[in-house]
């Protein structure tokens, strides 16, 4: 039986939040806030929107090239992983922040630690700067 695994990143979108942002109405990148660059995303510059927009693909592809289907794992459902990346652009932290199940968690977290290196930092005001995102991930057969 062939199973099938989904990123709902398009679906929920990716909540993301630059260091001193607070904004309770919602997250929109400005021109002077810039989410973090992968080399594939390179080629984009001056538009904060396609930016982010290659950014969500980016990850979106990646996870579902590398997302696995855990032995043992008998539900469909989500997981919502937090992935930090400082201001030299590295990832620094990735976690479950809700999970339907431990098994999925912890593929969740793998999968998207396996994301490479930003090739650029997130700016804000033009200045490097933290970004943290939140990823929604569901596994379905």
């Amino acid at each position: 039986m062939k199973m099938r695994l989904s990123l709902c990143v398009f679906a929920l979108g990716l909540t993301h939040v630059l260091e001193g942002q607070n904004n309770s109405t919602g997250f929109h990148v400005t021109p002077k806030e810039t989410v973090p660059v992968f080399e594939h995303c390179g080629h984009i510059e001056e538009d904060a929107h396609a930016q982010q927009t290659c950014f969500n693909r980016f990850i979106m592809g990646h996870i579902m090239n590398e997302l696995q289907w855990p032995e043992g794992l008998e539900e469909n459902g989500r997981v919502f992983v937090e992935v930090l990346f400082d201001a030299t652009g590295k990832i620094i932290q990735v976690e479950s922040v809700r999970s339907y199940d431990d098994l999925a968690a912890i593929e969740a977290v793998r999968a998207i630690k396996s994301l490479p290196d930003p090739v650029e930092p997130a700016k804000q005001q033009g200045v490097n700067s933290n970004y943290s995102c939140i990823i929604p991930v569901s596994f379905e057969r």
